[in-house]
């Protein structure tokens, strides 16, 4: 994964974790850490349609009894 989004910065695709600026480092980090839920990614593209933004937001598991 970080390969993947170390790619993404030196195409000049901006990295978001949360909602805030971020690295290919913190972001595969935080992805691997994530104990009560996972991350999704939000692709934002350009006026081209080319990917210009990729937002991994946290998202949390619901309780087994709010399923």
């Amino acid at each position: 994964m970080k390969d993947e989004l170390k790619d993404y910065r030196k195409q000049g695709v901006r990295l978001f974790l949360n909602g805030n600026p971020s690295t290919p480092k913190c972001i595969a980090k935080a992805c691997m850490i994530a104990e009560d839920g996972g991350y999704m990614r939000d692709y934002t593209a350009d006026e081209e349609g080319r990917i210009a933004k990729v937002n991994f937001e946290h998202i949390r598991e619901l309780p087994k009894n709010r399923r």
